[in-house]
């Protein structure tokens, strides 16, 4: 079997050009949440068919390669992000941000980085009432968190999913891009 692998700065290099679709995709995903009210729909088999999804806390944006790299961080409590809306006008792009996902009962906390869109800094919903967690079993709450896990990347998966179909297709330029910018131009 001949498998083509790509040299350690080829593989890097290769990466280096893909980074603009997670930040692509973080804008996407802000710009998208705050349009709908906050509510997504899904598509996928391990995930639910609609989330509640607002960046919460932390947003950064970058421009700018190596020393050149400009980068700020807005913070918002209450969900103000002039400053974030700023820094998108001024070409900017999105490399990080905290949101929250809401499920029926179940809420997520994580961060999402453009560079790897794993979610980091997770915080699982609760699972267990108040006194019921020490009647339970160590490997039932870790199989409980594991399932919590399963979900939430299955929702994350879906969402990048429906970015790269909408990104990817000829609606992006026609219709998509248009909407998001009209969306920043309405933000002072």
């Amino acid at each position: 079997m001949n498998e083509t692998m790509l040299e350690p700065a080829a593989f890097l290099d290769l990466w280096q050009d893909k980074l603009f679709l997670g930040q692509e995709f973080l804008s996407w995903l802000w710009i998208t949440s705050e349009i709908n009210g906050n509510l997504l729909n899904l598509k996928g088999k391990d995930c639910p068919p609609a989330v509640e999804l607002w960046f919460e806390s932390r947003l950064t944006l970058e421009a700018g390669e190596g020393n050149d790299r400009k980068s700020v961080t807005c913070q918002a409590p209450g969900a103000e992000w002039a400053e974030a809306h700023t820094a998108l006008k001024r070409g900017k792009k999105m490399v990080k941000g905290r949101l929250k996902i809401r499920n029926e009962e179940k809420e997520w906390g994580l961060t999402l980085a453009a560079d790897t869109l794993t979610p980091q800094s997770v915080k699982l919903p609760r699972t267990f009432a108040a006194g019921e967690e020490e009647d339970d079993t160590e490997a039932g709450r870790f199989l409980e968190r594991a399932a919590l896990l399963k979900e939430l990347l299955a929702i994350v998966e879906s969402l990048f999913r429906q970015f790269l179909e909408v990104r990817l297709s000829p609606e992006w330029e026609r219709a998509e891009l248009p909407r998001l910018n009209r969306w920043l131009a309405d933000q002072k």
